[in-house]
């Protein structure tokens, strides 16, 4: 992609904007912004290797939101069997369960694990998101920037909040007012996204 870029660099107006796609790079050469585009990196949740998945979300322990018995609950992955098709879940309550790793489930009413990961996770996209908090949506440049790279930190604490929040054992007013704070830059940068 940036090899078209690089090309549509030179173009005129008018023949860069015959078709969008050559447009768009166009415009990005013109704005000095270098797109990469890489579908099927096997970094990205939505193309990593169930087994992957799976083992990232056992390694790191990360809970995640699931219906379960009429209600929502937190649950953490604690084994991968049958073949790496199947993933024994834990909710808070101790009860255990088992979710499918890939296809979709029709037989037991729950989400796959990657669904149920993308669900309670809208904000990432990398796996090396779950493994490495620091890590903002894969760029390797810090100096690059971006509204993404900008907002992530906050994203993440706000779900880490949100998540603390349902444990009363740990949650302070400090937490209280922090959650607050984060909340009211939620509502603003929608409003920001949408100018």
């Amino acid at each position: 992609m940036e090899d078209l870029q690089f090309e549509a660099e030179f173009l005129r107006w008018d023949q860069a904007s015959q078709n969008s796609f050559v447009f768009a790079c166009h415009l990005t050469s013109i704005l000095g912004i270098r797109v990469s585009w890489d579908p099927f990196n096997p970094d990205w949740i939505a193309s990593a290797a169930n087994i992957d998945l799976a083992q990232a979300i056992i390694t790191t322990q990360h809970l995640v939101h699931i219906q379960y018995k009429n209600g929502w609950k937190w649950a953490k992955a604690i084994e991968v069997s049958a073949g790496d098709k199947l993933v024994t879940m834990r909710t808070d309550g101790g009860d255990t369960f088992m979710m499918k790793t890939e296809g979709q489930d029709t037989t037991t009413g729950y989400p796959t694990l990657r669904e149920a990961i993308q669900r309670t996770f809208p904000s990432l996209v990398r796996l090396s998101q779950l493994t490495d908090p620091d890590r903002i949506y894969g760029t390797e440049d810090r100096e690059r920037g971006g509204w993404a790279q900008a907002v992530y930190p906050l994203r993440a604490r706000l779900q880490e909040l949100k998540e603390m929040h349902l444990h009363p054992e740990r949650w302070n007013d400090t937490l209280e007012d922090e959650l607050t704070d984060l909340r009211s830059g939620e509502k603003s940068s929608c409003l920001f996204d949408k100018n």
